[in-house]
């Protein structure tokens, strides 16, 4: 199905570029972490783990007997974000959401969150769309 060969190309590429461009720039990441409330204890941890998980999430993505798990961890990340973008916005807080590395960081705000919203439906389209209900070679 093309709809769906595209969504994970699209997805897979957003998570890549985003995990990449963190791992370039590690200073920017821990910082981005900081400003979102991760705390020291896991903030170093965290600068490496999450971008090696979205590059994880991307190549996942690309293969068909993987891109179920690729979708999921996409999903969870988005949901991770989303809560963190949230909890933010209702504290009154903007910090640089630090999505792209230096390649893109603004402050988070609706836009980021509702960015992160429709990269969200990818996802769960992605990880619908591989084995769909019923489909007797899964049942």
């Amino acid at each position: 199905d093309t709809a769906l060969i595209l969504a994970r190309l699209v997805l897979g590429a957003v998570f890549l570029v985003a995990g990449v461009a963190k791992l370039l720039d590690p200073a920017g990441s821990r910082q981005a972490l900081a400003d979102f409330g991760v705390s020291t204890r896991f903030r170093s941890v965290a600068t490496y783990a999450l971008p090696v998980t979205e590059i994880a999430a991307a190549v996942l993505l690309l293969f068909e007997p993987t891109a179920v798990i690729g979708a999921a961890i996409a999903a969870c990340l988005l949901a991770l974000f989303m809560t963190g973008i949230a909890r933010a916005i209702k504290r009154g807080e903007a910090p640089q959401c630090h999505c792209f590395g230096q390649l893109h960081s603004r402050p988070a705000g609706r836009e980021t969150l509702a960015r992160n919203a429709i990269l969200l439906g990818v996802a769960a389209f992605c990880g619908a769309r591989i084995h769909p209900p019923g489909d007797v070679a899964y049942a």
